[in-house]
Parts: structure tokens; C-alpha cells; sequence
């Protein structure tokens, strides 16, 4: 299944990115286009985007930190969360396995980004704000937000 919003038809949503596709973060830029589709492999889709030099973009609690953190690049810190950057050489099997496990988890969130220049991040409770990371400043990019266990993805691009 394959199935691509326009931004017309995204403007007709009451909140398109939380109630009709489910991403964990905020955007505050509506996309020139959403494509939400089923793929073979959200491993092999994951590790192609690292490929291609998307980042992985991941933001999670501060306490723990487990190992596999101490190697990736922080983007950001506050008194709740950590952001951090994955490229395809830091990517690992224990990164992969800890990612699955957490997908559900409220206070983590992932996605692959084509690029981070310009891109403004809002990590979640900063200022007391609000629950979810936000993003704004997506001009001309690609962000795609993977369902591991069921292999979905929906990639949000702006023109």
C-alpha cells in the first residue's frame, strides 16, 4: 500500500501529523508532501537512508544512557532529553535491537533526516513546553519516520 497527500489535501487535516500518521514529533512547516507506504524491510530501508547520507535522528531520555550512546554525536541536551546524530559508520546492531525495543516508548523518537542544516530542533519539556520534539526550519528536505515492527514508513518532503 501506497498512498501520497498533497499539501492541499494535508491542510484539510485537524492535526495531520498526530492523528492521521502517528510521528512522534512536531512539525511546524506542513509538508509539500506526505507518501505513507509499506516496505519490505524497515532494517534494509534504514540502513539505505544511512546509505544515501540521511542522519538518524534521535532523541531519548537523559537517564539511562545506555552504552551504545557514548559514541554518537549529541545535537543537544536538557534536563529531561538528549538528541543525538547517527551516520551510516556509527549505525550497530546494539543501536538497531535498543531502537526496536523502544518504539513504542512515549519518550523516545527517531526518524532519518536528508539534512540537519537550518533545521531547528525543540527537544521535549524544554521550557516546560511541550511533550513531543518539534521541528521548523525543513525548507528543501526529506524526513522519513520508520514503523520498525510493521514495516511502514512516511516520508514528509519539502520543496
Amino acid at each position: 500500500m501506497k498512498t501520497t497527500y498533497s499539501h492541499a489535501e494535508l491542510l484539510k487535516f485537524e492535526d495531520p501529523f498526530e492523528y492521521e500518521f502517528g510521528l512522534p514529533l512536531k512539525i511546524n512547516d506542513l509538508p509539500s508532501t506526505v507518501v505513507e507506504e509499506d516496505i519490505p524491510d524497515s532494517k534494509t530501508k534504514l540502513l539505505e537512508k544511512l546509505a544515501e547520507g540521511y542522519s538518524l535522528i534521535i532523541q531519548k531520555p537523559r537517564i539511562p544512557n545506555e552504552k551504545v550512546f557514548a559514541a554518537l554525536q549529541l545535537l543537544g541536551e536538557n534536563d529531561f532529553m538528549k538528541l543525538y546524530a547517527v551516520n551510516e559508520t556509527a549505525f550497530n546492531e546494539p543501536l538497531w535491537d535498543l531502537l526496536y525495543e523502544r518504539e513504542y516508548d512515549l519518550h523516545w523518537t527517531f526518524f532519518l533526516l536528508k539534512e540537519r542544516t537550518g533545521v531547528v530542533f525543540e527537544l521535549s519539556y524544554a521550557g516546560g513546553g511541550t511533550r513531543s520534539l518539534t521541528l521548523s526550519g525543513l525548507n528543501a528536505n526529506t524526513l522519513i519516520h520508520l514503523r520498525l515492527e510493521v514495516d511502514e514508513s512516511v516520508t514528509c518532503r519539502w520543496d
